[in-house]
């Protein structure tokens, strides 16, 4: 089986005098080509199991996810641009289900066949929720609870869409106006600095995650090399 990526766009590396929002971003597209390089680094000339697509989809989907978040950033789009950041953390949690599963060539294998990880448990007999994968990673990455937390009601339609449809015009008489079109002018790229942020560090634990699991590869059984000790997080 052939493997294939897609160029990224090179631009936009960091000088001294780049804004926040900048750094942010050039950040991110040096995630999303670490990224590549680790499938380029240990795809070739290799047998495949259901944990490497299960991993080459991770990939496929961050990388997508990435390159549309970065665009929607450029035309100040944030509403769509932060529910993007909800499922790029969304790749994040499903890819660290693998350290948690009893058997992950298994586990893969049941996702492929169209499973879905929430209704799946892991090694500890714990359905694998989202709340469940948050509480196992956060104690290394806080911040993911927060973000999951606040971009959660970005997903499906909620209040949050609405109160983004109105703007307060005046203070003192609480007047407001109706507002519906898809970017916000009033905006500018470093008012999302926070959300580039967030979306660089979950692009980069993907990378990472990948990385260290391809490391663990057993190349005879296609899985982590055994151990009974919980896993180490990368």
């Amino acid at each position: 089986m052939g493997f294939a990526t897609n160029a990224l766009m090179q631009t936009g590396d960091s000088s001294e005098h780049i804004g926040a929002a900048e750094q942010a971003l050039a950040n991110l597209r040096r995630a999303e080509r670490e990224l590549l390089d680790v499938f380029q680094h240990h795809m070739p000339n290799r047998s495949f199991g259901c944990q490497d697509f299960y991993l080459m989809g991770i990939a496929r989907r961050s990388l997508a996810q990435a390159r549309a978040f970065r665009s929607c950033i450029e035309d100040l789009n944030w509403l769509v641009a932060a529910a993007l950041l909800r499922l790029q953390l969304d790749t994040v949690l499903r890819l660290y289900a693998l350290y948690w599963v009893a058997d992950p060539e298994d586990f893969a294998g049941r996702v492929f066949a169209g499973e879905q990880v929430n209704r799946m448990k892991a090694a500890d007999g714990n359905q694998m929720s989202d709340r469940y994968l948050i509480e196992k990673i956060k104690d290394q990455n806080a911040w993911v609870e927060s973000v999951y937390k606040n971009t959660s009601g970005l997903i499906h339609f909620s209040s949050r869409h609405m109160h983004a449809a109105i703007r307060l015009k005046d203070e003192q008489t609480g007047l407001i106006e109706g507002f519906i079109g898809p970017t916000d002018p009033n905006h500018t790229v470093e008012d999302f600095t926070e959300t580039i942020e967030a979306f660089f560090h979950c692009t980069a634990m993907v990378g990472v995650a990948c990385g260290d699991w391809f490391e663990r590869f057993n190349t005879v059984e296609r899985r982590p090399a055994p151990g009974t000790e919980e896993p180490e997080l990368p």
